[in-house]
């Protein structure tokens, strides 16, 4: 399973192309940020960027990983609109 603070850790460094720039959003160090990349690469087997000293580039599993990601995150926010229209406020009806 991959673990979501390692997704949160590359959707930043993809958005900033800095390690030390992510770290910094996260109030991480980046040596901190470099192993959550790694354990992502090593969880799912393939390189997701190629280092171009202080910038990076996505390979073509990052560009895979980071539409998902995207995805995700859309589909988590469709989810809280319905729990909040279909649970949460008929919750508040029923206690009013």
């Amino acid at each position: 399973m991959l673990n979501t603070h390692h997704l949160v850790t590359f959707k930043t460094l993809v958005e900033t192309g800095n390690f030390t720039q992510t770290a910094q959003q996260l109030g991480l160090t980046q040596p901190a940020v470099s192993q959550h990349i790694k354990k992502l690469e090593q969880g799912l087997g393939a390189s997701l960027v190629i280092r171009h000293g202080r910038t990076t580039e996505l390979t073509h599993a990052g560009e895979v990983l980071f539409k998902h990601i995207l995805n995700l995150e859309a589909c988590y926010q469709r989810f809280m609109e319905k729990w909040q229209q279909e649970v949460v406020e008929e919750r508040d009806q029923q206690a009013s």
